[in-house]
């Protein structure tokens, strides 16, 4: 990986808390509804990603207007399957947020993260919506990386990987106000590991802390050269 030359300033720091507070105050506005239903595509990917590797394979996915999501797989182990959406969202979250302030491949990241978005629209959503969706901010994604300068890139993948890494977070908060009583993910893991679902959704959400918190550490670490 390539460190920027420069060392991270107390801008930066300003900057990542501005979006962590962002996002967590504003993650139900229509202000950040695009970025809401792209972090949702990260979860539900994850999931098939997670189907993928203990081999499974994806069947169709849906992304709907209100924010809602399934994947479908055939195989895999429902052990690694379940968890892989918030755990697949708080890695990748992660990844994105130490690529946009360690490297200057900020720009190059923005269009293979869009191209990837596209193509996995093409092969795999089935919703009307999620379709649109999915190609139409994967081509505002690729246009950002071959269009825009580096530090707008840089401010767009940083957001995009604080929202990724809170979505477990932001879903129990969510869950809490409509009482729990939606099927999700948590429900139904805890139909293989006997714990409360409530108990599950804590454990992911905690664990989303850590590792933001381990992303926000790494992307300020001041570099030695």
């Amino acid at each position: 990986m390539t460190s920027r030359d420069r060392p991270i300033s107390f801008g930066r720091l300003a900057l990542l808390a501005l979006l962590v507070a962002l996002a967590w105050f504003a993650w139900d506005t229509v202000f950040l509804y695009p970025v809401r239903i792209l972090v949702t595509f990260i979860h539900e990917f994850s999931h098939g990603i997670g189907a993928v590797l203990t081999g499974g394979n994806i069947g169709k996915i849906t992304v709907e207007a209100d924010g809602s999501g399934l994947c479908w797989t055939c195989g895999g182990w429902r052990l690694v399957v379940l968890p892989a959406g918030y755990i697949g969202s708080m890695v990748g979250g992660c990844l994105l947020l130490i690529l946009a302030c360690r490297t200057r491949w900020d720009k190059y990241i923005s269009l293979f993260l869009g191209l990837g978005l596209m193509a996995a629209t093409l092969l795999y959503v089935r919703s009307m919506f999620g379709f649109g969706y999915g190609l139409a901010m994967g081509a505002v994604l690729a246009s950002a990386g071959w269009w825009l300068p580096e530090d707008a890139n840089d401010f767009l993948l940083s957001f995009i990987g604080v929202t990724s890494c809170l979505y477990a977070v932001f879903d129990i908060r969510t869950l809490m106000r409509i009482g729990g009583s939606a099927n999700n993910d948590a429900l139904m893991f805890s139909k293989i590991i006997p714990l409360p679902a409530a108990v599950w959704a804590a454990l992911w959400g905690i664990l989303a802390v850590v590792v933001l918190g381990f992303g926000l550490m790494v992307a300020l670490k001041k570099s030695r050269d």
